[in-house]
């Protein structure tokens, strides 16, 4: 079992989490009402105490993300009280959008090309960055598969010559880009099916019009036949 999983790691790569969401999750074919999606949000909070990725600031520059340690979720307002790192003395108040949890390492979500961000060395901010090697699956001290550590290239990261070197980052400190981070599996609806039944609604009406204008023909020849009697 614990090498089938392993497997399916490697062979799904980044779309593990999404296969899994659509295997596990129900559809009753209605929206998810704002109340269902707030539960679902505190449902996945994180912990006091929980090592985070925040976004610190207004705007979207590289470096808007540190890390950051949880001191309350608020269910209420879905807003997190955090602590930076680097600065213990005072609380940042965040909305749930400007909190990512971090990596545990067996999700292997994360493949050669991925865009990504990650946490510079010596640092405690994350920085854009993209998977330049396919990341190498060990077994962890229980016997699970796990990756350990992801080598990234950064980006701005040229050295003198203009090469960018290739950095190890610990697994735990590599997170999705934002927009694929907060990716709602319940918003994705499959529009095939109803533009098919549109497309059948049209062609009943179309084939209801042609067979009520043959009726019509059918009824003016018949009465201009009348008349010539």
């Amino acid at each position: 079992e614990c090498i089938g999983g392993f497997l399916e790691r490697l062979e799904k790569g980044h779309m593990l989490q999404t296969d899994y969401a659509r295997k596990t999750a129900f559809f009753d074919g209605r929206e998810y009402t704002q109340a269902q999606r707030k539960r679902r949000r505190s449902k996945m909070a994180a912990r006091q105490g929980e090592q985070v990725a925040a976004k610190v600031t207004r705007t979207d520059e590289n470096g808007s993300w540190i890390l950051a340690s949880v001191q309350r979720f608020y269910p209420d307002t879905e807003t997190y009280d955090v602590q930076d790192e680097d600065d213990t003395s005072k609380l940042i108040r965040l909305p749930w959008s400007h909190v990512m949890r971090l990596s545990t390492g067996t999700e292997g979500c994360f493949q050669k090309d991925t865009d990504c961000m990650a946490i510079f060395p010596e640092t405690t901010s994350f920085y854009r960055s993209k998977v330049s090697k396919s990341p190498v699956w060990k077994l962890d001290r229980s016997g699970n598969p796990m990756v350990k550590e992801i080598i990234v290239k950064f980006e701005d990261d040229e050295d003198g010559q203009g090469r960018t070197p290739h950095r190890r980052v610990p697994s735990r400190y590599v997170i999705p880009i934002p927009q694929d981070y907060f990716y709602d599996e319940i918003d994705d609806v499959d529009l095939n099916a109803a533009n098919a039944n549109n497309n059948n609604a049209n062609n009943n009406n179309n084939a209801n019009n042609n067979t009520s204008a043959i009726n019509n023909n059918n009824s003016t020849n018949i009465a201009n036949s009348s008349n010539t009697k």
